[in-house]
């Protein structure tokens, strides 16, 4: 039997739905759509050809099958912190070890997001190894691969020098996030010129549209200093639209709740934030996600791209 679908996240959805008796406590404790836990349910039940859960108009209750894979369940998680564990061991450490060490980078919010599912993945095709996960902005990474201080990342910027091979994986477009009541809530599509108009705008120091932006209308390649001496710049003449300055894309979702100002930011963020959004119509832009390595052929198979779609999973 494929066990792919024992994802990380299903695991702890099937657990909290278990251990408060309904879908709508879970979903509340989580913070996710009861539609959401109800399909990891189903696919966990699907691939297992067993019921999980006993339903009943006062709620659920596990069924005997349940009652085992609750156990497992349980046993697997706790292993999984374990990998972490091992992951966040010190240089020191790492070099007592007779184990070879692969080192993973991943793009700061893209982990955020999918580093439960990463480190399954992680743990399956590298089970002989000592992991070290590294979390950093984009350019950070690609410099770290390109000086030989990592064997993998995942990047959302695809500036690369030469030497460095690359694996598309997907476009995350971006879109235009605000708050409840805003008049962008009643159009389908936004351009860019309707979001500069708007007053009150939150920059993140991290926005990759920044840097799509810029290369579209320059047509051409700019370094990462550049990136970084138009964001000081921008800070320094203090555009009356800049509402909000910040590293995080979890406090520019909370400021854009509260009624603060609007954000560019891709897709996956603004979902994964529970915003409301639309897409922007003109430029269309998206941010590219990459595999990028630098001469390590011999585990380019275990990390193929279908299998690093299925781990980003949204």
């Amino acid at each position: 039997m494929n066990s792919d679908f024992l994802k990380p996240i299903f695991l702890r959805y099937f657990m909290m739905v278990a251990d408060k008796g309904n879908f709508l406590s879970a979903g509340k404790d989580l913070n996710i759509s009861q539609p959401s836990l109800t399909r990891a349910v189903q696919i966990l039940e699907t691939n297992l050809k067993k019921k999980l859960f006993l339903r009943s108009k006062k709620g659920v209750k596990l069924t005997k099958e349940g009652e085992i894979f609750y156990l497992n369940a349980k046993a697997i998680l706790s292993f999984n912190d374990k990998v972490l564990t091992n992951i966040n061991e010190n240089e020191t450490e790492e070099k007592k070890t007779s184990k070879e060490v692969i080192s993973f980078g991943f793009a700061r919010y893209l982990a955020s997001i999918h580093k439960e599912n990463l480190l399954y993945l992680v743990k399956k095709n590298f089970k002989d190894k000592t992991i070290k996960l590294i979390e950093a902005e984009s350019n950070t990474l690609n410099k770290m691969i390109y000086e030989k201080k990592l064997d993998f990342a995942i990047s959302t910027i695809p500036e690369f020098k030469e030497g460095i091979q690359k694996k598309f994986l997907y476009d995350d477009p971006f879109c235009v996030a605000f708050y409840k009541g805003h008049h962008f809530q009643e159009m389908k599509e936004i351009s860019l010129e309707e979001i500069k108009a708007e007053p009150n705008y939150i920059f993140r120091n991290g926005c990759e549209f920044f840097y799509y932006n810029y290369k579209l209308n320059n047509k051409g390649i700019i370094d990462f200093k550049m990136i970084d001496e138009m964001i000081i710049n921008r800070k320094k003449n203090g555009k009356l639209r800049d509402v909000i300055y910040t590293d995080s894309n979890s406090t520019a979702a909370h400021c854009i709740k509260a009624g603060l100002g609007i954000a560019i930011m891709p897709e996956s963020v603004a979902v994964d934030q529970k915003l409301f959004f639309r897409l922007i119509s003109k430029p269309s832009l998206a941010r590219e996600i990459y595999l990028i390595n630098r001469n390590v052929n011999t585990y380019k198979d275990k990390l193929d791209s279908q299998t690093l779609k299925n781990a980003l999973w949204l």
